[in-house]
């Protein structure tokens, strides 16, 4: 069982590749003492790829995860994994990792246990077609087949997916947004309980008597992330990394 902790921390969708390090900028922030927390959830796309049989993300991701897992002396650390960064359960030691079959997690907060929380990457729910499509390329035998195929062609096919989400517009807003919650959350079955997504990068709150959900801003955009305040009631309050 999860507990959220108070003054826990969400971050979702950094994207963090070679020409974007906001996030490494957070961890040494974390590491130094300029930001504390007891606790660090990260809620999926994290990295623009990282897959755990494609040996070609691992290189750029290797430091991270050695931060991450000397973190974790200190921290709790939980990875949702996202549609971005998968697969990963064998790259970390101490990180608890979830995948997409383990969302969304059932959390509960340490203030009230009776209130629950649910946290997903995003990427559940959706029509059928693309939920098979995202599960399949989850495939660990199709991965190490393609991990054969970009190793023989000098690393083609995820320097074009990193390419691609260069120039990938990653601060956009959805019509009618409401709207989507809405139907989401119902899917979620929460009946008035906290439900905490990413993936779709809106930095939307959706505050009722019947329905409490986050869809988090993308720690890429304005390096947003949510700090979880159980005192008498639970809130969120967005903070912003300063550097």
């Amino acid at each position: 069982m999860i507990f959220i902790q108070n003054k826990a921390i969400l971050i979702a969708d950094a994207h963090e590749n070679e020409e974007r390090r906001g996030f490494w900028e957070f961890l040494q922030a974390l590491k130094n003492g300029e930001i504390s927390t007891p606790q660090l959830i990260l809620m999926g796309d994290i990295f623009d790829l990282l897959i755990g049989e494609i040996s070609a993300t691992h290189d750029f991701a290797k430091p991270y995860i050695d931060l991450l897992e000397e973190l974790t002396k200190k921290i709790e650390i939980i990875y949702l994994e996202g549609n971005h960064d998968f697969n990963l359960k064998n790259l970390f030691r101490n990180v608890k990792v979830f995948d997409i079959n383990s969302q969304p997690l059932e959390c509960f907060f340490t203030k009230d246990e009776n209130q629950k929380i649910q946290l997903a990457h995003g990427d559940i729910f959706l029509k059928p077609f693309l939920q098979f499509i995202l599960k399949t390329l989850r495939n660990h035998y199709l991965l190490i087949f393609l991990n054969f195929l970009n190793n023989i062609t000098f690393h083609a096919i995820s320097k074009q997916i990193l390419k691609n989400q260069t120039n990938k517009n990653l601060f956009y807003k959805i019509d009618n947004f409401d709207n989507l919650v809405q139907k989401r959350y119902e899917k979620y079955q929460a009946n008035g309980h906290w439900v905490i997504e990413g993936h779709y990068h809106q930095n939307f709150i959706f505050n009722t008597e019947k329905i409490n959900y986050i869809n988090l801003p993308s720690f890429a955009y304005e390096r947003s992330f949510f700090v979880v305040e159980c005192q008498d009631k639970v809130k969120f309050q967005e903070q912003k990394l300063r550097c």
